[in-house]
């Protein structure tokens, strides 16, 4: 059991803004039942009357009248006998920290937020809460505006009797155990179209999180674990159903049937055709009513979920799975269908390995052209060892034609003329070459959808950071490279046309745009547009009205070349966090900060930032400014304020204009 701190609890309810989303009375009549009811938000449920026995996420009470359950969001709560009328309250809210909260606060409330915790009792002082509550559901049902605002004063006032009794008699949270959780939910919901990211959401813990949670305590990814429940309930449909593949694949959670046949081989070694006439030939001559087959997969080990803290613990175990059939030897039939699907699967393959978890990726042969498909028959087998950044040392194509990237640096790869297959589309829908792709790549979504990328079949995958763990699960799907995004064009470029075997055309690309650069520089200094040692400094605002000072990167790559501006002494010596590219600007003490003959405002396109910095340029502190007095501001785009070779390339025709203006 994981007890929070009561005052880090307190502290937390202090720091969080709260929002009210519901509040519900409920009636249930003696025989009714409530089954998988999952908590929408985080929320209380008071039972003023009525004998019950409940499960709160797998745990099981019984209570009475008068008693206080608390769950976070994604909770599950199942009534399993109403003995008596039961009448209760439902009392939902969200709660989230302002982007000012400190970093400690942060990690507090993403590792140990009350908000997330389950825990019951029954109050000593029932009659003054129910009141609260009833006060509040009879204003919430009828409410104006200011009404809404003393409904959540109230909730306060309810929190904090309710806190206050829970410390008056030791009454502790309890942690749910995130995995358990996760693992309920994919079998319960395996069959719908859900992923990583929709999991954690339901469990209001962040992507990253959940899937470190899951893969320290389990061993494996969460994906992974999604993928072999739905394979799993497919052998089953196969082998007892007369169902259609159409139907096994939308009944496990794959609408489209080609990448559910691709998946089931990658996962079994077999296709589910081949699956099903295999194992219904065996078992004619077998005793076992059931085969399960994971051959490629045998050597993942099923790990054994048990937490001593928890009674109700899992042990991965499917519906119809039998400690007999586990614990039995395999029969002669078995065996004998092991071989044959071995062999099979060997010679589907050619010359490659079968897939497995554990093996490494198996290198994929480049094409003829860079716009074919992949193409096992006129493949070469024209591969190349390199050695990535973080000293991984792997087999990837001379010349790589399905490319998947992670990462900013898609301007890169198109001005060197490859059209990546899967990239984070947020890059190029914010960017100024939008027009550049004649392939329009598939979206892989941040976090990266690794389903997503195990269906568009690449044969090479840069990652421009690293998620933790994720190179091995990347590289289970291709052939994988890590590559360091944030290093400078001229150092990043090189690097990236190695990887794709164009290194002499990333060489080329830079000695022309270096050319192109001393010609803008000294095109401006002739016409008077950019005096011998001017300074200038870079603002960067967004629509929330925060303000950052930025050094590096962007915008400030280009102003910064030793043919172009200087930057002043004093902005020189402010230095950003460990780690950041720019550090944050209060009004206060923008004319601490802004120092420089040019000030460049860096902004998002949009209403809400025009209009608050339309307020901030109405200031005195604004108006102080030199730059402002001498007229020399510029506004420039956020679209603009990337270093890859294409905006970069584009922006040496842009500065000019911007100056103009």
């Amino acid at each position: 059991m994981k007890i929070l701190n009561a005052d880090d609890n307190l502290m937390l309810w202090d720091y969080a803004h709260i929002r009210l989303i519901d509040i519900r009375h409920m009636l249930f009549k003696a025989g009714d039942k409530l089954n998988s009811y999952r908590f929408p938000a985080a929320g209380f449920l008071y039972m003023v009357r009525g004998n019950v026995v409940f499960r709160l996420n797998g745990n099981k009470h019984a209570a009475e009248r008068f008693h206080i359950l608390h769950s976070g969001k994604g909770g599950q709560l199942d009534i399993d006998w109403v003995r008596e009328e039961m009448e209760f309250y439902f009392i939902f809210y969200k709660a989230s920290l302002s982007l000012t909260s400190g970093s400690g606060v942060r990690r507090l409330f993403e590792r140990n937020s009350p908000f997330q915790k389950q825990y019951e009792f029954a109050p000593n002082a029932p009659v003054a809460l129910l009141s609260q509550v009833k006060e509040m559901h009879r204003k919430w049902l009828d409410s104006s505006s200011l009404e809404r605002i003393q409904i959540k004063a109230m909730l306060y006032q309810f929190v904090y009797e309710v806190e206050r009794q829970r410390q008056a008699y030791g009454v502790y949270s309890v942690k749910p155990d995130l995995v358990e959780q996760a693992v309920r939910y994919i079998r319960e919901y395996y069959s719908q179209p859900i992923t990583l990211s929709s999991i954690a959401e339901q469990l209001n813990y962040s992507v990253a999180y959940v899937a470190k949670q899951f893969k320290s305590k389990t061993g494996t990814s969460l994906i992974d674990f999604l993928i072999r429940t739905r394979i799993d309930e497919a052998q089953e449909l196969l082998l007892n159903t007369d169902a259609s593949l159409q139907e096994v694949a939308a009944g496990v959670g794959y609408t489209d049937l080609s990448y559910f046949i691709r998946i089931f081989k990658k996962t079994t070694g077999v296709t589910p055709g081949n699956f099903k006439s295999l194992a219904l030939g065996s078992a004619k001559g077998s005793d076992r009513p059931k085969i399960r087959l994971r051959l490629s997969n045998a050597g993942w080990a099923e790990p054994s979920y048990i937490d001593n803290d928890h009674d109700n613990h899992y042990q991965y175990r499917r519906k119809g799975d039998l400690p007999m059939v586990r614990n039995t030897k395999m029969s002669m039939g078995a065996a004998m269908l092991l071989c044959l699907v071995l062999m099979l699967s060997a010679c589907s393959s050619g010359n490659s390995p079968v897939n497995s978890v554990n093996a490494g990726p198996s290198p994929v042969s480049s094409v003829q052209t860079e716009t074919s498909p992949p193409d096992s028959a006129t493949n070469s087998k024209s591969t190349r060892v390199y050695k990535d950044s973080q000293g991984h040392e792997v087999d990837i194509p001379e010349r790589p034609q399905r490319i998947v990237l992670q990462g900013n640096s898609i301007g890169d790869l198109l001005a060197l003329g490859i059209q990546p297959v899967g990239v984070d589309r947020r890059f190029i829908e914010e960017s100024v070459y939008l027009d550049k792709e004649t392939t329009p790549a598939q979206d892989i979504g941040f976090p990266t959808n690794l389903e997503l990328v195990l269906d568009l079949e690449p044969d090479l995958t840069m990652l421009g950071y690293v998620m933790d763990k994720q190179y091995e699960e990347v590289s289970k799907i291709s052939p994988t490279v890590v590559f360091d995004q944030s290093k400078p064009l001229s150092e990043r470029l090189p690097v990236i046309g190695e990887i794709v075997g164009k290194k002499a055309e990333a060489e080329q690309l830079l000695s022309e745009y270096n050319r192109k650069a001393e010609n803008m520089w000294s095109g401006l200094r002739q016409e008077g547009k950019l005096a011998e040692g001017e300074t200038a400094v870079v603002l960067i605002y967004y629509w929330n009205k925060t303000m950052y000072l930025m050094k590096t990167g962007g915008i400030p790559a280009l102003l910064y070349q030793p043919q172009g501006y200087k930057m002043s002494e004093a902005v020189k010596e402010i230095e950003p966090a460990e780690g950041a590219p720019y550090i944050e600007v209060s009004p206060e003490l923008m004319h601490k900060m802004l120092i420089g003959d040019h000030l460049f405002v860096i902004y998002p396109a949009n209403a809400d930032a025009e209009n608050s910095f339309n307020e901030l340029m109405k200031t005195a502190l604004w108006s102080s400014l030199p730059a402002v007095k001498s007229g020399k501001v510029t506004f420039v785009e956020t679209k603009w304020n990337y270093d890859d070779m294409l905006t970069s390339s584009m922006l040496l025709d842009e500065f000019p204009k911007l100056l103009a203006k």
